[in-house]
């Protein structure tokens, strides 16, 4: 299971988790494809289609469809999360600040998202360079899927964590 950290011990004064903001856009989209660059699995076909689909209207039109958030400093925005109902549908973190804890920060935040009273798990379809990350979280291998990007395969891995109940159901 996820340890969850005490809030006072979260963020410096400087960093926080807010909710996405159209500003946020290029630069969430921008970290993004940095992450995809460096996944070694992904064929030229593959990024070049991510690269079409993934772009800043696209990451504003994803806010509107489901919560997304951004984790922020002083040096800007260093990851992004988004969370439809239950299932992770984005969870991206700068590669220069990569195991740092910010994707678990994130990851804690969109948790905590989750309509309990509706879902007893969250789901994600992770790339194969997250599933280590996702494992140390406690989420399961439930075999691997793979989804059409642009009329190219791309090969996840569903995963699914088991969330406590509500203590007030």
């Amino acid at each position: 299971m996820l340890k969850m950290i005490d809030e006072p011990e979260r963020f410096r004064d400087s960093e926080m988790i807010r909710q996405f903001q159209p500003e946020d856009a290029a630069a969430c989209c921008g970290m993004l494809r940095a992450c995809l660059e460096r996944d070694s699995s992904y064929s030229p076909a593959l990024l070049q289609a991510i690269r079409n689909s993934e772009t800043p209207e696209s990451m504003i039109e994803r806010s509107a469809l489901f919560y997304v958030a951004v984790y922020e400093s002083e040096g800007g925005i260093l990851g992004v999360a988004g969370l439809d109902m239950n299932e992770i549908r984005i969870l991206y973190v700068s590669p220069g600040h990569q195991g740092k804890g910010i994707g678990r920060l994130l990851l804690e935040h969109i948790i905590d998202m989750v309509p309990r009273a509706l879902f007893s798990d969250i789901i994600v379809y992770s790339s194969k360079q997250a599933v280590g990350f996702y494992k140390t979280c406690g989420f399961l291998d439930k075999g691997p899927f793979t989804i059409d990007v642009g009329g190219e395969p791309l090969q996840t891995v569903f995963m699914a964590l088991s969330l406590p109940a509500n203590p007030y159901l």
